[in-house]
């Protein structure tokens, strides 16, 4: 007679068969995941390299603007010579030979 506890123990255990090697459910399977997985990684560097990108492009965009702000105060300060009293007076008593006018010329408007 045999062992009662033996072929009770043999009995319950799941015993796995060779898996089978024409099976490539694991093959493609594990081709998913790695074609997945290059996926994600090309979008995660496509990502990086888009925000370094854009970095050096908000660089770039603040220089020139710093660059066009100190040309707008060069040409207020030289609009401000340009149009000064003195200057306008010189440039027509010099160039054009204006003169002051003299008392009687002078027409007061009321």
């Amino acid at each position: 007679m045999r062992n009662a506890g033996t072929a009770g123990t043999l009995g319950a255990q799941k015993v796995r068969s060779r898996r089978n090697v024409r099976d490539m459910s694991f093959t493609y399977s594990a081709v998913l995941m790695a074609s997945v997985f290059l996926l994600v990684l090309c979008g995660y560097i496509w990502s990086r390299v888009t925000v370094v990108s854009i970095g050096y492009d908000i660089s770039s965009a603040n220089v020139k603007r710093d660059k066009l702000i100190e040309r707008n105060r060069r040409l207020i300060i030289e609009f401000e010579k340009l149009k000064s009293p003195k200057r306008i007076e010189g440039i027509a008593l010099r160039e054009l030979n204006l003169v002051y006018p003299r008392r009687e010329q002078v027409v007061d408007i009321r």
